[in-house]
């Protein structure tokens, strides 16, 4: 099998701080294959565990090389990344290898979907810069601060703290921005009486965290604390169904439901959400149309919102563990409805 998608070399190779191939053979012997830049790196951190590095000189072009890795082992049959390779790539790889090619499909991200405890433990690592980032940046909001401005203070605190990078593009708004799930943040200045939505998330050897919060500035309106607790309450049903065999769709039915109960159906939009690890995005889907179940080690989001347009928004998320019949809570900030001082 050749790996050479940046998600799947960090899983195989447990650092972020490579670039180059990764050939595995059926007899448990794996290849990594990188130029002088990484050389050096790569033997230090791969070797131990049990990896040949192998260098290939600027002069030689990487499917020559390629080529003769291939053939002084006698292969065949390559298993390919058909999710990570562009036409063109896999139609030039074609080309040059002359093999029998197998699309490796969903196997390893199959194997990905369900963590170890090492993973969860870096998911935990970046939920907690993410986390110390908030923490720091809600006192230093104030009137007439900009979204733009906010968001980036919430990013360099995030680096400060040890990220890697953030987990996505980060979500920060205000007031009747807050009503757009995936809003973008822009000159809108902050005032008394808003909410302010925070979505965002640190990177911490590779592995994501995924986090939101909606928190008030001076005030907020008896409809604003209904709306709160009622999502609150959403998400708090949704953790306790969040149990192994529990199907996904389920998941985000036991939110719905609650918040269709209370009157709000029409405005909540997006699914309850998503697995999370080396990528943002993963597989299972906690969404009304995934009817696979839940199973031990899944890292789950579990973020319902409601959104009312031109007035304002709220999205409450955490991190679920699926283990047996008690989800473990990756999120240890505080959800009660904060009001901050003006």
């Amino acid at each position: 099998m050749l790996l050479t998608g940046e998600v799947n070399l960090i899983y195989v190779t447990h650092t972020t701080a490579l670039e180059g191939q990764c050939l595995i053979f059926p007899d448990a012997e794996a290849i990594f294959i990188t130029d002088g830049r990484y050389t050096e790196v790569a033997e230090q951190q791969l070797i131990p565990q049990g990896f040949r590095v192998l260098t290939r000189s600027n002069l030689s072009g990487m499917y020559d090389f390629l080529r003769s890795v291939l053939e002084s082992h006698g292969v065949k049959k390559l298993i390919y990344e058909d999710d990570v390779l562009t036409v063109d790539d896999f139609a030039l790889m074609r080309e040059q290898l002359q093999l029998v090619f197998q699309p490796v499909g969903s196997r390893i991200k199959k194997l990905r979907a369900c963590k170890s405890p090492e993973e969860i433990e870096c998911i935990v690592r970046a939920q907690r810069i993410a986390e110390a980032a908030l923490e720091r940046l809600l006192p230093e909001l104030h009137a007439g601060i900009t979204e733009r401005e906010a968001a980036a203070r919430l990013n360099y605190y995030m680096a400060l703290g040890g990220s890697e990078k953030p987990s996505f593009d980060t979500i920060l708004l205000f007031g009747e921005n807050t009503s757009k799930p995936h809003g973008v943040p822009s000159d809108r200045a902050l005032k008394p009486g808003d909410f302010i939505l925070a979505d965002f998330g640190a990177v911490y050897r590779g592995y994501h965290s995924d986090m939101t919060r909606t928190v008030a500035y001076g005030s907020a309106t008896d409809e604003m604390r209904r709306v709160y607790e009622t999502v609150l309450a959403a998400q708090a049903a949704a953790e306790r169904i969040a149990k192994e065999d529990v199907l996904c769709c389920d998941m985000h039915e036991a939110a719905a439901k609650v918040i269709a109960g209370a009157g709000y159906g029409e405005y909540f939009t997006h699914a309850l959400g998503h697995s999370v690890g080396l990528e943002i995005h993963e597989m299972p889907v906690a969404s009304p149309r995934c009817d696979k179940p839940l199973r031990s080690g899944n890292v789950m989001t579990d973020e319902p919102g409601i959104y009312m347009p031109g007035k304002f928004g709220v999205r409450i998320e955490d991190m679920l563990v699926i283990q047996g019949d008690t989800p473990r809570n990756l999120t240890a900030f505080p959800k009660a409805l904060q009001i901050l001082p003006v």
